[in-house]
């Protein structure tokens, strides 16, 4: 048995030298079947998120339009300002919170320019169908909103967000 000892460890201590993790290549099966997964995934959270918002109208008994994105907005003032189009630069005033009323932003203020959706693609959309005073509630989906990254400070990943557009107006530039 003395004599094996040593032939035996250096045969374990050859053979654990030379293993190495196999790397496995995804075949196009796997590849295919790893995007479906993921296609069915956001699926299930879009469905998630929609049926969240439609319980949120239905409490509040709002009632609502459609935004071309898929972000839902309920007029509660109806401005007498002038129609907002693309590449006016305006002045929004809002808060922001969570469909539950947690709050993110008690008062922001944004100076933006219609159009070239520079805080999330609901509030852009929405925008370019109100015109300046008006007073609105967006209920904006996660991927209209802040998405899977959420905004990086207090917004979370894959939030339904409401915006509450207090105040909307045009800023107009001198052409001097």
């Amino acid at each position: 048995m003395k004599r094996i000892l040593p032939y035996l460890t250096i045969i374990l201590m050859m053979t654990a030298c030379g293993d190495r993790t196999p790397v496995i290549d995804l075949e196009p099966d796997n590849s295919t079947r790893y995007k479906e997964n993921m296609i069915n995934a956001n699926r299930v959270v879009i469905q998630s998120e929609a049926t969240q918002i439609e319980g949120y109208v239905k409490r509040r008994g709002l009632e609502t339009k459609a935004l071309p994105c898929g972000a839902l907005y309920h007029e509660y003032a109806h401005g007498s300002g002038e129609a907002i189009n693309p590449d006016d630069t305006v002045v929004v005033t809002y808060r922001l919170e969570a469909l539950d009323g947690t709050p993110f932003y008690t008062q922001q203020t944004d100076t933006l320019t219609v159009g070239r959706r520079q805080v999330t693609v609901a509030l852009d959309d929405l925008l370019q169908q109100l015109p300046c005073g008006s007073k609105a509630w967006l209920i904006a989906p996660s991927n209209t909103a802040y998405g899977v990254a959420g905004d990086g400070d207090r917004v979370p990943s894959r939030t339904v967000i409401i915006y509450n557009i207090v105040s909307i107006n045009k800023i107009h530039f001198n052409k001097s």
